[in-house]
């Protein structure tokens, strides 16, 4: 019997450690709802990297963000990760493109280029 008692504390412990984590959830919710609306746009060229739809989560509380163009009004925190996530796609965009230049990666004297 003493391991029944032990299993319903553990049980009891457990709710209201997810009650306590739900309820922390609908703070976050209404925060991130309250927050100031920025306008921000994915081009659907990103959509080869993103799919048709970003999910962006922070936290637990995620949005689904379209990458088709249009312009979208997403919460400032939402929209730092969407740019966040923008950047370093073009960042390696961009290193692929230079690393794929190879007549103009000759270098005349070692180091001279900086590839990466």
């Amino acid at each position: 019997m003493g391991n029944s008692k032990k299993a319903q504390d553990l049980m009891k412990a457990a709710n209201v450690e997810l009650a306590k984590a739900q309820k922390h959830k609908q703070e976050l919710h209404a925060l991130y709802k309250k927050e100031k609306k920025v306008p921000m746009y994915l081009s659907p060229m990103y959509a080869a990297h993103f799919g048709k739809v970003m999910r962006v989560m922070i936290n637990g509380i995620s949005i689904f963000f379209k990458v088709d163009g249009k312009t979208q009004n997403v919460p400032k925190t939402f929209a730092d990760e969407i740019d966040r996530r923008r950047i370093a796609v073009d960042t390696m965009l961009s290193k692929q493109t230079r690393l794929s230049e190879v007549k103009n990666n000759a270098e005349r004297t070692p180091g001279e280029l900086n590839l990466i």
